[in-house]
């Protein structure tokens, strides 16, 4: 079976090649200067075995890619498919790419969000964490759970009370006792809390202050 090179896109630095009719891969202008990419021409045809020679180098060299930014910073599965989409990798290309390191769990997305859970849940709301991590492109359904697996009832109301007192307590001097509660409800709301964890974090830290 052959394959027809329909069109080349020739940039500074990329060529995008569309072969059988569809955008297929990109290649880098110093990629040209190899030996074993002479047959890119426009209106050509490619064999079977000189499209796998072609997918290869592209595959191959987006695990680098992957590589180098793992080596930097952890990154969700979908920010890593984002990141290589934009650069021009088809998502077949893309899916190979990723597999092995999905495979030794070095791509990890319950690690990373348990992890980061872990370091969010003593200042931030169960709803400021879920839209957080969904932002840095976790899955809804994934957050939502670990959340659930990871954060009690009592953490979110330790960390909402640890945030009045370090919001309120010196201002609370300035404040008569409704303006405070109004002010201090209405923050804890802004940041997700649910009512009734409004309430108990702000009777705990009202009970704190008025020992003082």
């Amino acid at each position: 079976m052959t394959h027809q090179i329909n069109k080349i896109d020739r940039s500074e630095k990329k060529i995008k090649i569309e072969i059988d009719g569809i955008y297929h891969l990109f290649l880098y202008s110093r990629d040209f200067k190899k030996q074993r990419f002479n047959m890119l021409e426009e209106g050509s045809q490619l064999s079977e075995s000189e499209l796998s020679i072609l997918d290869k180098h592209v595959i191959e060299r987006g695990k680098k890619r992957i590589m180098f930014l793992l080596g930097r910073q952890d990154y969700p599965k979908k920010q890593l498919q984002d990141k290589l989409l934009r650069e021009g990798y088809i998502i077949e290309h893309i899916d190979e790419i990723l597999q092995p390191f999905l495979d030794k769990a070095i791509i990890n997305d319950a690690q990373l969000i348990n992890r980061r859970i872990s370091g969010y849940k003593t200042y931030k709301s169960r709803l400021e964490i879920q839209m957080n991590l969904q932002k840095k492109g976790f899955a809804k359904d994934d957050v939502k759970a670990l959340i659930q697996e990871n954060m009690t009832w009592e953490d979110e109301l330790a960390s909402a009370t640890h945030l009045l007192n370090k919001r309120f307590f010196l201002k609370q001097f300035k404040m008569d006792e409704m303006t405070l509660k109004q002010k201090a409800l209405g923050y804890l709301s802004r940041k997700g809390y649910s009512m009734d964890i409004c309430i108990k974090a702000y009777e705990s830290f009202y009970e704190t202050i008025s020992k003082t």
